[in-house]
């Protein structure tokens, strides 16, 4: 039953990768129909994220409050209005709007997510589990890339979000349908705690983590959003281009449960995080300098399916089981704020040096930091030896 409520699972995040990748996807046709510069454009990839900031902390309190499953039908829903706004919007106002709705159930989404997955793998599998459902995400990159730039071509960039709307739509109702909490589950009734202690106790794997966990995702969406465009100023139709660099995410998803196993199996589980980040990044820079794009591609997926289930289960792992879900909320935090700055400062580089050859880079060196951000957050976890986590894990390490 667990391995079904995964697929589920699996089907509600597919849905917030559409909603946020859909308009790297079709930005060249967006950006053209609105008016808008790529400094707005990043503006708008990075809103998405904005919500995050203030909803991911007392997503778990909800939660507890409403219920796992009727958030995350919600949420959808939130998801599913943010697609139908942006489609429906002729400037930039409305298409803020639309990426802030569909932001603000991405948000909630996310967190929850998360804590339905340690609900029921809390005992085994944890590692492994994430994973999977991390590919979800990749999933929905790389559908957005293989499918909406057609969409946009042969009729409109706004048929490709009409089609998002629908998706999100009916996925809320098989969540609703059939997500269920494992037999015996108690729902704890706590309220948030105090700024304080949440600063005292929980503030500063959390924090590390958020950045780590940054760097791999953002690194990732620069390169996916402006790696197509980097690949058609060769002569290749954007949909050709954005088809060609699918690859990295068709290949990064059939590797990321190999790093879970990996991951779980291992007495060093963050060794196969930096291995994955640091080839991914080299296998990226080789792309933007020349390299066959179609291989390299090939070789920065292999690599970027290691880091996911690793840096994700760090909250679960390195926390108290009644901290997770405080922890997970500010780890999720320090993602969404860092998320929307980092983007919109891509935007900024994009138009400042008129090179997608300069953005793919930052793209690659953001990848690269997610090994050297494990220096300190190791360091950190052997200074302050934090409480066991809600399952066994084996002992991190490089």
């Amino acid at each position: 039953m667990r391995w079904f409520i995964l697929g589920i699972l699996f089907l509600a995040r597919t849905c917030m990768a559409l909603e946020f990748q859909i308009l790297g996807a079709v930005m060249p046709f967006a950006r053209t129909d609105l008016g808008i510069d790529y400094a707005a454009l990043g503006q708008l990839m990075g809103l998405f994220m904005l919500p995050g900031i203030v909803l991911a902390l007392p997503a778990g309190m909800l939660s507890s409050r409403f219920g796992l499953k009727r958030l995350a039908v919600f949420s959808l829903l939130l998801l599913a209005g943010g697609s139908a706004l942006f489609s429906a919007g002729h400037d930039y106002d409305t298409a803020m709007a639309g990426r802030l709705l569909g932001g603000a159930g991405n948000a909630v989404l996310s967190v929850l997510v998360s804590a339905m997955v340690a609900e029921w793998f809390r005992d085994r599998d944890l590692s492994t589990a994430l994973s999977i459902v991390f590919i979800s995400w990749q999933f929905g990159l790389a559908v957005s890339l293989a499918v909406f730039p057609a969409i946009a071509e042969a009729a409109s960039w706004r048929w490709a979000y009409h089609l998002t709307t629908l998706v999100c739509l009916t996925v809320a109702v098989l969540v609703a349908v059939t997500y269920r909490s494992p037999a015996g589950t108690v729902t704890a009734h706590r309220g948030m705690p105090s700024l304080r202690l949440i600063l005292r106790r929980q503030s500063i794997l959390p924090t590390l983590a958020g950045i780590i966990w940054t760097a791999y995702n953002v690194g990732q969406v620069i390169f996916l959003t402006y790696a197509p465009a980097l690949l058609a100023s060769t002569g290749l139709s954007v949909a050709e281009a954005s088809r060609t660099v699918s690859l990295t995410v068709w290949v990064t998803m059939a590797t990321m449960p190999l790093g879970g196993l990996l991951i779980d199996r291992s007495r060093r589980p963050l060794l196969p995080v930096a291995i994955g980040s640091l080839g991914a990044a080299a296998a990226g820079m080789a792309f933007a300098l020349g390299a066959p794009p179609a291989a390299s591609c090939i070789v920065a997926g292999l690599f970027l399916g290691l880091p996911a289930g690793g840096i994700l289960a760090l909250p679960a792992r390195h926390s108290a089981p009644a901290d997770t879900a405080w922890s997970l909320g500010w780890f999720m935090t320090v993602f969404y704020v860092l998320m929307t700055l980092i983007q919109i400062l891509a935007g900024l580089i994009r138009d400042w040096t008129g090179s997608d050859l300069a953005t793919v880079g930052l793209g690659c060196g953001l990848l690269a930091t997610v090994a050297i951000g494990l220096i300190p957050f190791e360091l950190a976890r052997r200074a302050l030896r934090p409480a066991a986590a809600m399952a066994p894990q084996p002992a991190a390490g490089v």
